[in-house]
């Protein structure tokens, strides 16, 4: 019997016989004709991988035995040298003189197999492009905005998914959306962005680059009364990851005194990306029993667990005195 799926030989021996009854389709999925050859178990075992075939030949034999059926997978070997599984199914049969007698199948799901993976294949190729367009996306928004090149967005996005435990592609995604449901970047981008477009569509020259916001300067001073990193300069996005690492290099030097200190005083802007870098330091320290106290801009009160300790304002002045 054959469907558009399945292939199922059917084939019944028994003791008193060596010759066995095959099926059409038992023949078929051998690639031979019926009535090609006479089937026996030699030939029926000649066709199972060499690595089944003593398994295959033990089910065989527990069928003339039991009253139970049995069933195992195998690899079949048809007359062209192809492999492929199939699926063996074995019950005790009637006979008419009396001797033990088995009938079985032989299922052949591969045509099934071949189309469901090929199916899941099609299906995580969709969900790679549509996570490598979002992605894309979301990097170029990054490369425009910050003039910076496709790598350094990149990691800017990896290192964005591993703060917060999100999948790139989502994070990626969360960003496009957000962009696209406030109407873009401002008046002030879109007048930039014009100029650069109307530029690229003749030979005139582009605008002069204009000067760089001031970049970020850390410097943690250990001659304070406490540990203390001055920040200098602009934080955005580009720099979070330098700002992190160096936070984390604070916190370690802060464990006698269980106290360090962030002035931020000389921050241009302490805007959404510093607050989100510090306020996770603050928790990371208060989870090694240091309080991170942060002075020149207003912060979120310190983290649960954590013993926060205001800066005395004798040590505000020797701080402001050697920053």
């Amino acid at each position: 019997m054959t469907t558009s799926t399945l292939v199922i030989g059917a084939f019944g021996f028994s003791s008193a016989s060596t010759r066995w009854t095959w099926s059409d389709a038992m023949f078929t999925l051998h690639g031979m004709a019926p009535g090609d050859v006479v089937p026996t178990r030699a030939l029926f075992l000649s066709h199972v991988h060499p690595d089944d075939r003593e398994r295959v030949g033990d089910v065989l034999d527990a069928c003339t035995r039991d009253t139970e059926p049995h069933a195992c997978d195998y690899r079949l070997v048809d007359l062209t040298g192809e492999t492929r599984g199939v699926m063996l199914a074995l019950a005790p049969a009637a006979s008419d003189d009396g001797s033990s007698a088995v009938s079985g199948f032989v299922v052949d799901e591969s045509v099934r197999q071949r189309r469901e993976i090929a199916a899941g294949v099609n299906a995580e190729l969709q969900v790679a492009l549509e996570s490598h367009a979002a992605i894309d996306q979301a990097k170029g928004m990054l490369m425009m905005v910050y003039g910076i090149d496709g790598d350094a967005a990149f990691e800017i996005l990896r290192w964005a998914s591993q703060q917060r435990n999100v999948r790139l592609r989502v994070l990626a995604e969360r960003l496009v959306h957000a962009v696209r449901s406030t109407g873009g970047m401002g008046q002030r981008t879109r007048n930039a962005v014009d100029e650069l477009v109307v530029a690229s569509m003749s030979d005139a020259p582009l605008p002069d680059p204009r000067p760089q916001q001031h970049r970020l300067e850390v410097r943690v001073d250990h001659r304070a009364p406490i540990p203390t990193l001055h920040v200098h300069g602009h934080v955005d996005i580009t720099s979070m990851a330098e700002l992190a690492a160096t936070l984390g290099r604070l916190t370690a030097s802060g464990r006698d005194e269980r106290r360090v200190v962030v002035d931020l005083g000389g921050v241009e802007d302490v805007g959404a990306v510093a607050r989100v870098v510090l306020q996770a330091a603050q928790r990371r320290s208060a989870a090694r029993g240091v309080t991170m106290e942060v002075v020149g801009a207003d912060m979120p009160s310190a983290p649960s667990g954590a013993v926060r300790q205001p800066v005395h304002q004798a040590d505000r002045r020797a701080l402001v005195s050697r920053s």
